[in-house]
């Protein structure tokens, strides 16, 4: 395994490097750094010949990831463990997005991100320390899927144009039509809508998606959601009422005793 010296030399030697993202203007040759104008540096092990990814592309990667010397977190070694998530929807760090959408099935690369495209002066936890570059010096496609729609923006613009019966409506035609295999579906999809209203301070919108999908599926993640909506509404009566029927039904959950703890302090509720 190439020492983490030998990738900056590599990163900075300009007669071996190509500016730009891959594409037919810039000749790719194996070991050769490509720079791109954010600071990502990457070149390749191997060059796959599979489907290129897209965003909405589902991928499975064996990755590790090594911090100064010190290998950080790995699934590499691990068969069992790829690592899969939505190019260009799941939230991850800048630079891994980046280089995975300049990837294909197949490809093998080594990729260096500089602090700034990925946690920053804050770090990550033990882990990652502050304005740490980080260096997955193995970052191996396995499987890039076919683009789907994404379920949470989909059921986003039901909502905005026709409310509560729309968004309904265009939930069950994406899980039970013959077109549910064009969407990636799914509890967290539901979780991310909710997400995408309350940061819009949509919070009364949030709220009844909240219901009506916490009704439907019996997730009480999403009643808890719920929740919140009323809280950020300044509904705490009904907030609590409704927190409390959450804690009879899971009394060893934290998150919803804190929050309840929380809420008995708020002036409003003495």
């Amino acid at each position: 395994m190439r020492q983490i010296y030998l990738l900056i030399l590599l990163a900075t030697i300009a007669l071996s490097s190509c500016t730009g993202p891959k594409s037919n203007e810039c000749e790719i040759v194996l070991g050769d750094t490509i720079r791109t104008a954010s600071g990502l540096q990457y070149y390749y092990e191997k060059m796959g010949k599979g489907r290129k990814v897209e965003a909405g592309s589902e991928m499975a990667t064996y990755l590790s990831l090594k911090v100064g010397d010190d290998v950080v977190w790995t699934s590499a070694d691990q068969p069992d463990s790829l690592f899969t998530y939505i190019a260009g929807y799941t939230r991850l760090i800048k630079g891994f997005t980046e280089m995975s959408m300049l990837l294909r099935e197949g490809d093998e690369v080594i990729a260096i991100l500089p602090d700034s495209l990925a946690y920053g002066a804050k770090g990550a936890g033990d882990i990652i320390p502050p304005h740490a570059t980080l260096v997955y010096d193995k970052f191996i496609v396995v499987r890039v899927d076919e683009p789907k729609g994404i379920m949470a923006d989909t059921l986003l613009k039901a909502i905005e144009i026709g409310g509560e019966k729309a968004v309904m409506e265009k939930y069950k035609e994406i899980t039970t039509s013959a077109d549910s295999n064009k969407f990636h579906r799914g509890q967290d999809h539901l979780y991310r809508l909710w997400d995408k209203l309350s940061k819009a301070n949509q919070h009364k919108k949030a709220a009844e998606v909240a219901a009506c999908f916490a009704d439907a599926t019996n997730d009480n993640k999403l009643w808890y959601k719920m929740v919140l909506s009323l809280e950020n509404l300044g509904e705490f009566k009904e907030a609590k009422e409704n927190l409390e029927v959450l804690i009879g039904k899971e009394p060893t959950n934290k998150e919803f005793t804190d929050k309840l703890v929380e809420m008995n302090a708020k002036p409003s509720l003495k």
